[in-house]
């Protein structure tokens, strides 16, 4: 089986935080467990149940407390919010043995579990790999997903040249991977327009503890599919991109992409790949402006 943690101290450490987080979303919510053919997928829900559903998907190495710290309050006054935590994710889910890369599929375990919690249809948003998850679930099941917000990400056209990118920018701290370091590294993905790590250390110091405490390899599981230009042009107005200026020109290729599809995108000033951290009442505007309007 998967081991997600790197040690079980360290998932004691991180789970503490976890909740510790929870806390200081500022809105009622509720924990709750759903079984899937790959293991236990754990979701928080905040705001009425009877809003708008609204799957929420964090990146490669956070879980949902720490993603939507910044954004539940006000998201949850407009939509009934469900902050899914990734299977092989540094959060309360729980892969199984059938979580390997031969069995696993990302587009059934988000519909699992969609249909755990009784949904036909809801609108999705993600960050990083979460804004990949909810493009790519869109593209493939558009009957259930009425719109997408993708935050710094979405199709992936060239999987490898991105995570070297990414890895590129966090070295050499993550080769001495020290508290003063990662928060280093946190800081060279953000804008310092933005002060995140002054602003909000709460979200730092869970993201330093997060890439101590992670194996990353957990999510080695998840398999990229390739960015069909024909596919997604068949949902194109149902999705919205959201981008952080703050080294933009290393996001060209990204770019380029949306515009030889026509996508539509915003790109946030004072922000970086924690556009929703950074920004979040900018954020929040975007995305609940967008997903309430009417399809054109």
């Amino acid at each position: 089986m998967v081991k997600v943690f790197k040690s079980e101290a360290g998932k004691i450490q991180v789970l503490q935080s976890y909740d510790e987080l929870l806390g200081q979303w500022g809105v009622d919510f509720q924990e709750l467990d759903i079984a899937t053919p790959y293991g236990t997928t754990h979701i928080i829900t905040a705001g009425d149940a009877a809003l708008p559903p609204l799957l929420l998907f964090h990146g490669v190495g956070d879980n949902s407390a720490v993603m939507w710290l910044l954004n539940m309050k006000a998201l949850s006054q407009h939509f009934y919010c469900i902050a899914v935590d990734t299977l092989g994710g540094p959060g309360k889910s729980m892969p199984d043995a059938s979580f390997t890369k031969q069995a696993f599929n990302q587009v059934d375990w988000i519909s699992r579990v969609a249909d755990g919690l009784g949904l036909e249809q809801f609108y999705a948003a993600g960050v990083s790999n979460g804004a990949y998850m909810a493009f790519n679930y869109t593209v493939n099941e558009p009957d259930r997903v009425l719109k997408a917000v993708c935050m710094e990400g979405g199709m992936v056209t060239a999987p490898l040249k991105s995570m070297l990118q990414t890895l590129t920018m966090m070295f050499p701290e993550l080769l001495v991977p020290t508290r003063k370091n990662l928060l280093r590294v946190v800081g060279k993905l953000s804008s310092p327009e933005s002060r995140l790590s002054e602003k909000h250390p709460e979200v730092a110091e869970h993201i330093v503890l997060l890439m101590k405490n992670h194996n990353q390899q957990a999510m080695f599981v998840h398999k990229l599919q390739l960015y069909d230009q024909a596919k997604a042009a068949g949902v194109r107005e149902r999705l919205y991109f959201v981008l952080g200026d703050y080294k933009l020109d290393r996001k060209k290729d990204f770019t380029s992409v949306l515009d030889a599809g026509n996508f539509r995108y915003k790109v946030i000033q004072g922000s970086g790949h924690g556009v929703n951290h950074e920004q979040p009442e900018r954020v929040h505007r975007e995305m609940i402006d967008f997903l309430k309007r009417d399809l054109l």
